[in-house]
């Protein structure tokens, strides 16, 4: 890493920003798919300069910065919030439904599998499909290998967002198979290439 390092703090920033964005996106009455894109955005644009910058140490430094943010708007969150009068209702939890309800386990089970095994499966597939990429791009295998295992909680965290926020099973597919597809094209590509998995 260079002494200055400017793209690691200005992806550190970036990130920062990031959270911060998120924060105010949440806060928002109604979702807003445009806020949250613009938060995204930043984190991907942040980790992407930090990488750029110091490699995957950089990368770790940067997301510190971001989770330390991330700490200290929960605790403030935590600290300046009002004690609750009474119970939420389980309904408000989306624990359970209320008294009288269907309950919806099927339904319930199937997002279940959706947002975990199977996002963490296209997630695998897409980290893997980067890992050929980088062997194409004349990447050393420890590299490549730290690369895919940075990539997977990350993209495995961000597809489960996604996949929550989607109100129809269409769409909650069709955000499986991107990842899913473009990781296994990589691979395939690689493997014909030179075996670069």
């Amino acid at each position: 890493m260079s002494e200055t390092a400017p793209l690691l703090w200005l992806g550190a920033a970036a990130i920062v920003a990031a959270v911060l964005q998120l924060r105010r996106a949440w806060g928002l009455p109604r979702r807003s798919t445009l806020q949250n894109g613009i938060a995204w955005t930043l984190m991907l644009a942040g980790a992407a300069l930090a990488l750029a910058d110091s490699g995957a140490w950089g990368l770790a430094v940067a997301a510190l910065f971001g989770m330390a943010s991330a700490a200290l708007l929960l605790a403030h969150a935590g600290w300046t919030s009002p004690q609750g009068k009474g119970r939420a209702s389980d309904r408000k939890a989306h624990m359970l439904p209320e008294r009288g309800e269907p309950r919806n386990i099927g339904r319930r089970l199937l997002t279940f599998l959706i947002t975990i095994p199977l996002a963490f499966t296209a997630s695998l597939i897409a980290a893997l499909g980067v890992r050929a990429l980088a062997g194409m791009g004349g990447w050393s295998d420890a590299n490549g290998n730290a690369l895919a295992l940075l990539l997977l909680p990350l993209l495995w965290g961000i597809l489960a967002f996604w996949l929550l926020m989607m109100p129809r099973r269409r769409s909650q597919w069709a955000c499986l198979a991107v990842p899913a597809v473009a990781g296994l094209g990589l691979i395939f590509i690689g493997i014909f290439i030179g075996g670069a998995v």
